[in-house]
């Protein structure tokens, strides 16, 4: 008999260029305070400003390259600073 471990932790999801990702309330307030330095918080400023955007609008608007963008928004998603929504919820 196998036993496996009790929980299995999630796979990260993959993060694309035209992914749509928004504040939470917690990144809402992060951005306000400037808890953040760097790109992380260059990054919750634009959306802050902005509102809900593609990973492709931020790397343009930071100019921050794409590969580096992937890994700072998959950072700010672990910290709960920001959410992925989708791209259509607009439409609804």
């Amino acid at each position: 008999m196998r036993i496996g471990l009790p929980f299995r932790r999630q796979k990260e999801s993959v993060v694309g260029s035209e992914m749509v990702v928004n504040l939470t309330s917690i990144g809402r307030e992060k951005a306000e305070q400037f808890e953040t330095s760097g790109s992380q918080a260059e990054v919750l400023q634009t959306l802050s400003e902005k509102g809900p955007s593609t990973l492709k609008e931020l790397s343009d608007e930071t100019r921050i390259p794409m590969d580096t963008m992937k890994h700072i928004v998959k950072a700010l998603i672990r910290s709960q600073y920001i959410k992925v929504q989708r791209a259509d919820s607009e439409l609804e």
